[in-house]
Protein backbone atom coordinates (compact mmCIF):
# COMPACT_ATOMS: atom_id res chain seq x y z
CA UNK A 1 0.00 0.00 0.00
CA UNK A 2 1.03 3.72 -0.79
CA UNK A 3 1.20 6.16 1.77
CA UNK A 4 -2.19 7.96 0.08
CA UNK A 5 -3.66 4.81 -0.13
CA UNK A 6 -2.75 4.14 3.73
CA UNK A 7 -4.10 8.05 4.65
CA UNK A 8 -7.25 7.67 2.57
CA UNK A 9 -8.24 4.46 4.62
CA UNK A 10 -7.82 5.90 7.59
CA UNK A 11 -9.60 9.05 6.38
CA UNK A 12 -12.42 6.78 5.85
CA UNK A 13 -12.38 4.63 9.30
CA UNK A 14 -12.36 8.05 11.06
CA UNK A 15 -15.45 9.60 9.27
CA UNK A 16 -17.31 5.87 9.23
CA UNK A 17 -16.67 6.10 13.26
CA UNK A 18 -17.20 9.66 13.97
CA UNK A 19 -20.83 8.49 11.53
CA UNK A 20 -21.90 5.79 13.74
CA UNK A 21 -21.29 7.69 17.20
CA UNK A 22 -23.57 10.36 15.37
CA UNK A 23 -26.27 7.79 14.68
CA UNK A 24 -25.65 6.24 18.60
CA UNK A 25 -25.19 9.91 20.46
CA UNK A 26 -27.31 12.33 18.16
CA UNK A 27 -25.54 15.64 17.39
CA UNK A 28 -26.02 17.84 20.39
CA UNK A 29 -24.23 14.92 22.52
CA UNK A 30 -21.27 15.39 20.28
CA UNK A 31 -21.04 18.91 20.57
CA UNK A 32 -21.47 18.57 24.32
CA UNK A 33 -18.83 15.81 24.28
CA UNK A 34 -16.14 18.16 22.20
CA UNK A 35 -17.35 21.31 24.88
CA UNK A 36 -16.12 19.47 28.27
CA UNK A 37 -12.93 17.94 26.57
CA UNK A 38 -12.00 21.74 25.61
CA UNK A 39 -13.08 22.12 28.77
CA UNK A 40 -10.32 20.08 30.55
CA UNK A 41 -8.07 20.62 27.81
CA UNK A 42 -7.24 17.42 26.83
CA UNK A 43 -7.82 15.01 24.22
CA UNK A 44 -9.09 11.25 24.57
CA UNK A 45 -6.50 8.41 25.54
CA UNK A 46 -5.67 6.96 21.74
CA UNK A 47 -5.89 10.36 19.79
CA UNK A 48 -2.65 10.01 18.31
CA UNK A 49 -1.04 13.25 20.17
CA UNK A 50 2.09 12.70 21.69
CA UNK A 51 3.25 14.55 24.99
CA UNK A 52 6.44 15.68 26.00
CA UNK A 53 8.47 15.32 22.21
CA UNK A 54 8.27 12.05 22.09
Amino acid sequence: MRKTEIQRFTSWLGKRSYKARLERLGLERLQEIARENGKKGWRPKGSGKKKGGE
